[in-house]
């Protein structure tokens, strides 16, 4: 039997999800309905992908029977009041990253979720694409040694009138969210110092750019940088004592990868539908992860336990803290 999934939210990474969903066998994944605020955009949506219910309420999305589980692609500030109301309605749930605003938020979906049984899940989409899978397993095995640095970017270039318009919670949650994660992963669990942080912020407190070192045990340390003003090189390096691996531009969707000056290109699967963002087709990994966890009658991930996305609310909090950023 098919999993019947809902789209909350008609935004551009809602848009790549059904892409990739539409990529995958229909007795596996169908889409069943779409809800946004807007009627209009709701069944505009609908009728782009045929599918067969638009809703304007995200209650009504919430009371289909016909939906097995949700995805949550509305705008950051929406992620937890959305994801809340899936869950006291029974529904799964697969949450855009960032989770939520703060910490606390996090850990009530997860209560939540725990309490009532079901399935619960940040999309972080990178630690699914091959490429990332592989940059672990290369490390693993020892490839580079031991691992001491990691240096990563995400910077795209925005209007200032939208930049001062944002109540996502700037540059860290929206890009370098990603940087962080890559540094848990690979460097955690643990709490890492927030050895430095510097950036600039917006009249309404929201951070702009920000640049930050992140230092763990064994000399090992994480920088990163994020911007809403300048395009940066969106790369990712894990240095080792014995070497390098570059995931390229862009890191967290990569499909290519250098490893010890060895050049790897990385096949994706094909859509004939255009995308909004590059090589998001690759989202279809961790769709397939939501499916075979709902199979086993899991209620979190293995790859991204409920754990590590405490665990990176925690550090994404303290980091904008540190950076006068207004939680």
């Amino acid at each position: 039997m098919a999993t019947r999934w809902g789209i909350i939210g008609t935004s551009n990474i809602s848009h790549d999800f059904v892409v990739a969903i539409n990529t995958l066998q229909q007795t596996e994944h169908l889409v069943t309905a779409v809800a946004s605020r807007n009627i209009t955009r709701s069944q505009e949506f609908a009728k782009q992908f045929e599918i067969p219910r638009a809703y304007n309420s995200y209650l009504c999305m919430a009371n289909d029977t016909e939906v097995d589980v949700v995805y949550v692609g509305t705008l950051n500030e929406h992620h937890y009041s959305v994801s809340r109301l899936m869950l006291e309605n029974g529904k799964n749930v697969l949450c855009e990253e960032p989770f939520c605003k703060n910490a606390k938020e996090v850990n009530e979906l997860i209560e939540l979720a725990r309490s009532k049984k079901l399935f619960l899940m940040e999309a972080m989409w990178m630690f699914f694409t091959p490429a990332f899978i592989t940059l672990k397993e290369k490390i693993d095995q020892g490839i580079i040694g031991e691992p001491l640095q990691i240096i990563s970017s995400f910077g795209t270039p925005m209007p200032e009138s939208l930049i001062h318009q944002r109540n996502s919670g700037g540059s860290i949650l929206e890009l370098a969210v990603f940087s962080v994660y890559m540094s848990q992963f690979l460097f955690g669990p643990e709490k890492p110092q927030i050895y430095g942080t510097c950036g600039q912020l917006t009249e309404s407190g929201f951070d702009k750019d920000a640049s930050v070192i992140l230092k763990y045990s064994n000399g090992r340390i994480s920088t990163f940088f994020s911007h809403f003003k300048v395009k940066l090189s969106n790369e990712a390096i894990v240095f080792g004592t014995k070497g390098s691996i570059k995931l390229h531009n862009p890191f967290w969707s990569a499909i290519q990868m250098t490893i010890n000056g060895e050049h790897i290109n990385i096949d994706v699967p094909h859509t004939n539908k255009a995308t909004r963002y590059r090589n998001s087709v690759q989202l279809i990994h961790e769709i397939q992860e939501v499916r075979k966890c709902l199979l086993q009658g899991l209620n979190e991930s293995s790859i991204i336990p409920w754990s590590l996305s405490i665990e990176n609310a925690v550090l994404l909090e303290n980091i904008r803290k540190e950076l006068g950023v207004n939680i």
